[in-house]
């Protein structure tokens, strides 16, 4: 029997995710994006990640923004931040001081701000609880064609935190007179921070755009398995 032409047959060539905890193909986040006093549904579903090459992509569905597309769902695309793409942003009109100053409001950074390597601010790759990423809105979905919108834009670009051991507000002790009671409610309370889902956050930053446009999200977890790959 001829071997198949692996020119022609694609059949076998098969580029795999490389999941991160909650980062994985599949993977859905749920939440809001605030603008001013007003806040948004959003999911985020991610569609392929390769640490290796610092690459993300996946969706982002916003509903409400605007009355043409009660509900607007776009294409991005991610750096991922490492020794590949650094904090330096040097694009899409975003200054060496925007970059610190949007980093600076996610709580993860500071544990790796001291890491940052000149010249474009990268720290080595590995486990620190929380990847922080770059995202890039690319176009819309299903119609890619489509490239204004009144009272929305895509022109701008995301920065990203995704922290996978989320700090859970201290617990509020009422009262001493009855330490029994008190120390029970304060084991459940850690019971309950153990469980809590890794958090996405995000500031949407564009030189015409509201500052400080924050995405909170939790991760979705999932109930079965299931597996996505590109062919």
């Amino acid at each position: 029997m001829p071997s198949s032409d692996p020119l022609t047959d694609i059949t076998r060539l098969r580029v795999r995710s490389q999941p991160h905890y909650c980062l994985y193909a599949g993977a859905e986040f749920r939440g809001t994006q605030k603008s001013g006093r007003n806040s948004y549904d959003v999911t985020v579903t991610i569609v392929d990640v390769d640490f290796a090459s610092s690459f993300l992509c996946g969706y982002l569905c916003i509903r409400g923004l605007t009355e043409d597309y009660p509900e607007l769902t776009t294409y991005f695309d991610a750096e991922i931040i490492g020794s590949r793409y650094g904090f330096l942003t040097q694009n899409w009109g975003a200054s060496e001081a925007d970059d610190m100053v949007h980093w600076s409001r996610f709580p993860a950074f500071r544990h790796v701000r001291h890491e940052m390597k000149r010249p474009h601010y990268t720290i080595p790759d590995r486990d620190r609880g929380a990847v922080f990423m770059r995202w890039k809105e690319r176009f819309l979905v299903p119609d890619h064609r489509v490239q204004d919108i009144n009272g929305a834009s895509f022109a701008g670009f995301y920065y990203v935190c995704v922290d996978f051991n989320p700090q859970p507000p201290s617990p509020v002790v009422t009262s001493a007179a009855s330490p029994t009671k008190s120390r029970t409610r304060r084991d459940s309370s850690v019971r309950r921070q153990a469980t809590l889902a890794p958090t996405m956050s995000g500031f949407y930053y564009h030189q015409n755009s509201e500052p400080y446009q924050q995405l909170s999200l939790s991760h979705v977890p999932e109930r079965c398995t299931s597996t996505f790959e590109f062919r």
